[in-house]
């Protein structure tokens, strides 16, 4: 029994994984890259900060892969604790993008207070404020992958506070967080690198 309830979770988890990389993976089209005013970036210390920017975006990739890893394993401290460190990730690729792509800076310092918000936010409220920008200022389509960042695993903390348990629906839901997170940084790249 225990086998079959396991397959079952792991293909609903690919399944919403595939739906949700197809979702968030797409790189930018020519329409939006048009949108993206960045800063000149040629500079010795613009350079030194990019390749922080590199180093971030893989050590945010790294991480998320540790949560998905932690999901099979039920662990509930070592997901918040890897959801924790994708937070304080996004705060610092955050922090680099309002420098290179002035465009989003309001938008990226609003999103930087859903952290502060956490704590009693609802589901619901999640969804309007922050994954649908309902609290967020009008901005560049470009700013939203990188918002992406903080709020996906901001979600995977509400998940686990409102279910501790870690119910096999709950499991996939954080899986799919971060497996459209997870297609979010290639756009963020894109936006903030290139």
């Amino acid at each position: 029994m225990l086998q079959t309830h396991s397959n079952r979770w792991c293909s609903t988890a690919v399944f919403l994984s595939l739906i949700s990389c197809a979702v968030a993976s797409e790189t930018l089209r020519a329409d939006q890259s048009h949108q993206i005013n960045q800063t000149d970036g040629s500079g010795a210390a613009d350079q030194a900060r990019l390749q922080h920017v590199a180093a971030l975006l893989a050590d945010y990739e790294r991480q998320a892969q540790h949560l998905t890893d932690k999901l099979g394993e039920r662990d509930l401290v070592r997901i918040a604790h890897h959801a924790n460190q994708l937070i304080m990730l996004s705060e610092s690729i955050i922090a680099q993008a309002r420098l290179r792509l002035p465009q989003c800076d309001a938008y990226l310092h609003q999103t930087l207070a859903l952290k502060a918000r956490l704590h009693d936010m609802e589901h619901e409220t999640m969804e309007r404020d922050y994954h649908h920008d309902g609290a967020l200022p009008k901005a560049s389509s470009a700013c939203y992958h990188v918002k992406d960042l903080l709020v996906h695993p901001a979600s995977v903390l509400l998940l686990l506070r409102d279910d501790p348990q870690l119910q096999q629906q709950t499991l996939a839901s954080i899986h799919a967080e971060i497996a459209e997170v997870l297609g979010h940084t290639e756009a963020v790249r894109q936006v903030i690198m290139y």
